[in-house]
């Protein structure tokens, strides 16, 4: 069966269909936008009929992008109340951090080992963004930096399964990184860390890569750990 098209865009609560791309993609996109950039929080339930609405389109569309939302743990089934965000508690934080290690210090150690001078020049280029918004206290840019440091390591490592990994873990800790950012020295601990990580790759040296880059995200897992403490101690 031929996927669904329009040809006007249709306004929603989290974002305009274009209307040059396929109904499910347009749908899968914008719900996946609006949960990493904290739009929709945790706990929050989707509803696909009311969305299917506001988009004016079929619920199959809606339907099948929650089914790939769920698969990359980004919206979970709950009895009674249907798709919703997950909440993120300190098993599944320390899980996803522990993947977090292992996959990014493999990539971390495969682009060293890949490593062009082109490649190098663009993370000195991102490590000279993120002091730049560093300095400016510019918290959404440092997220997309980050985002953008991490994902070029991933796709410098050659393997596609791996970085379709890192992607799929990294997007289900989101929630819990719009957080870690505002601890206390955190923005200029990543700095530092990131330039150990960029200056062993630089070196080629994939060793030190891989343990740069389990060094860092092993710190980022005792700030989110402590983001989670302080959590339960003032909620009721």
């Amino acid at each position: 069966m031929r996927e669904e098209r329009r040809g006007v865009p249709q306004r929603a609560p989290w974002g305009t269909l274009p209307a040059r791309e396929p109904v499910s993609a347009s749908a899968y996109r914008l719900i996946r936008d609006a949960i990493l950039h904290g739009r929709l929080a945790p706990g929050t339930r989707i509803n696909e009929v009311e969305l299917a609405q506001a988009w004016s389109i079929s619920r199959t569309p809606v339907r099948d992008a929650l089914r790939r939302l769920e698969a990359e743990g980004l919206v979970e089934a709950v009895l009674g109340r249907g798709m919703v965000v997950p909440s993120l508690g300190r098993a599944d934080v320390d899980e996803l951090y522990e993947l977090r290690e292992v996959l990014e210090g493999l990539a971390a150690r495969r682009a060293a080992e890949r490593a062009t001078s082109e490649f190098a020049a663009r993370l000195n280029t991102y490590l000279k963004a993120y002091g730049t918004a560093l300095k400016q206290g510019d918290v959404d840019r440092l997220l997309a930096v980050d985002d953008d440091f991490h994902t070029s390591v991933a796709g410098m490592s050659g393997n596609g399964r791996l970085e379709r990994a890192i992607d799929t873990i990294r997007a289900q800790t989101h929630p819990i990184r719009l957080r870690v950012i505002g601890v206390k020295g955190r923005p200029a601990k990543s700095f530092r860390e990131m330039a150990k990580l960029t200056a062993a790759i630089r070196a080629r040296a994939a060793v030190r890569a891989e343990a740069a880059m389990r060094e860092h995200i092993g710190s980022l897992r005792l700030d989110a750990g402590a983001v989670l403490q302080e959590l339960d101690a003032v909620l009721p």
